[in-house]
């Protein structure tokens, strides 16, 4: 029988075979809708891409996810600025951890690539220095790593300069590692306001929320962590936990046992760009009240 891990990289390479019509369909969408000088550089250059994939090598294999991601990003963005959860159509979930990359990311990542499962990593700029061969051993094992800001602030109570540099110092940082520049978004607290939302409107990036919150960061026990994830996940749920921000022994401990019982419910875990592919928010959703969260 084949392991989890062998599974999920087979998955992974019939997902990318499948999805790069999607993503050929959504540059063609994109080029053709027109709007200015930005969508036409942005078509041509998701074309050329596509037109350079080739094989299934470990390279082409994150060339074409990163094409995805961007791909999938659009689609959502042409009907809301942010996420919160999927349309619930399908029986996905989304992990995702933020706060790293820390000492507990390749414990976190192991349990990840062992159970053959998707997930998505919301990062700190400022971590990435510290611990560069954490986040790149993420992206190099193909699961998406997504702006989490500079320093965790309370993004409203920034000004829009300091808002800008704590987004666009993080996105330095991933390109500087050789990372891709990422599409994802998401606010520490789950806070933003209009600023936030005006400068991610320019940078193409999707807000990216939750709904279900584990607590993970308050150390409630494994138990509590899996209680949590178990009893309020529904489709298209997107699961909040981290990698960082202090002692994960807990989510290390919670982990395995989140994945199984989401399993034995008939749920599939993906990234957050298959979510938006396979069960893409409802028109109209809206998010929760500013502030909420951790």
């Amino acid at each position: 029988m084949e392991s989890s891990a062998v599974v999920y990289q087979r998955r992974r390479r019939a997902a990318g075979a499948a999805l790069l019509g999607f993503a050929a369909a959504v540059v063609w969408g994109v080029s053709a809708l027109g709007g200015g000088s930005e969508a036409g550089t942005r078509g041509s250059g998701f074309a050329a891409r596509v037109q350079k994939i080739g094989g299934i090598g470990p390279d082409s294999l994150l060339a074409r996810q990163e094409m995805i991601e961007a791909a999938a990003v659009a689609s959502v963005y042409k009907q809301t600025p942010y996420i919160v959860r999927g349309g619930g159509t399908r029986k996905v979930v989304a992990l995702t951890f933020d706060d790293g990359p820390s000492e507990w990311t390749p414990q976190i990542l192991a349990i990840l690539r062992r159970e053959g499962v998707g997930a998505t990593f919301f990062s700190l700029g400022g971590l990435i220095s510290t611990f560069p061969a954490n986040i790149l051993s993420v992206h190099q094992a193909g699961y998406p790593v997504a702006d989490h800001t500079w320093s965790h602030p309370q993004m409203p109570t920034f000004s829009p300069s300091d808002q800008k540099l704590e987004i666009d110092r993080t996105v330095d940082a991933f390109t500087g590692l050789g990372l891709p520049k990422p599409s994802l978004y998401r606010p520490p607290y789950g806070a933003y306001d209009q600023t936030t939302l005006a400068l991610l409107k320019k940078r193409k990036m999707l807000l990216v929320l939750w709904d279900v919150d584990t607590l993970d960061w308050t150390r409630p026990g494994a138990d509590a962590i899996v209680q949590t994830a178990l009893s309020q996940v529904q489709s298209g749920s997107i699961i909040l936990m981290h990698d960082g921000g202090g002692d994960r022994t807990q989510t290390l401990a919670a982990l395995p046992r989140i994945i199984e019982g989401l399993r034995q419910r008939g749920y599939q875990m993906v990234t957050l760009p298959t979510l938006l592919v396979e069960d893409p928010p409802r028109p109209g959703e809206t998010p929760p009240p500013v502030g909420v969260g951790a």
